[in-house]
């Protein structure tokens, strides 16, 4: 009963150490695995083997192009695009926008994409005189729609593929693998 009670304390010291934000996020969690050690909840290895699972380097690796993406100004130049192509229509700015985060997210992650272009939304409805609200909605919808797209587009996906393997029903990717009946297009 007290493993629990400790297990949420490093929880709580977590949430903590996360809003006062004066901390690296990599140290806190570090820590956050040596305290789960250092209290006995894990061994050593236990501890430290989520920072080895290739999911989560993957998805780590999805947050990096994402913000490779923003410093790299390929984000402010989509949306100077969209707003030359969508003119004054608001129905035509909404689809342009909605394919283009649907696009990116299939392609980095949701959190990434609608991170990267929150800005450029909120600049392009001032700039068209909408309310940010009215275009920040439709973006998040066509984010979470685009996610779906490819197995990069969600951390769920990653997850699920995972567990997949390790349960022994094997993954799923992007090539078309032959099966036994196999339902793969000849080329």
């Amino acid at each position: 009963m007290t493993d629990i009670w400790i297990v949420f304390a490093i929880i709580a010291a977590i949430v903590v150490l996360f809003a006062w934000d004066r901390l690296p996020v990599i140290a806190v969690c570090i820590g956050a695995s040596m305290a789960l050690w250092a209290s006995g909840i894990l061994t050593l290895q236990q501890s430290l083997a989520g920072f080895g699972d290739p999911a989560v380097i993957f998805i780590a690796a999805l947050f990096v192009v994402s913000a490779g993406l923003e410093v790299a100004g390929v984000t402010a130049w989509a949306g100077q695009l969209l707003i030359r192509q969508a003119g004054e229509s608001r129905t035509r700015l909404m689809v342009l926008m909605m394919g283009f985060v649907g696009v990116l997210a299939a392609l980095i992650s949701v959190n990434g994409a609608v991170a990267a272009l929150i800005p450029v939304v909120v600049v392009m409805a001032i700039r068209l005189g909408r309310a940010p609200s009215q275009m920040l909605m439709p973006l998040v919808f066509g984010a979470h729609a685009g996610s779906l797209l490819l197995l990069t587009g969600s951390p769920v996906n990653v997850l699920v593929v995972e567990a997949s393997e390790n349960a022994g029903a094997g993954g799923f990717g992007f090539s078309c693998q032959p099966a036994p009946a196999s339902r793969c297009p000849r080329t």
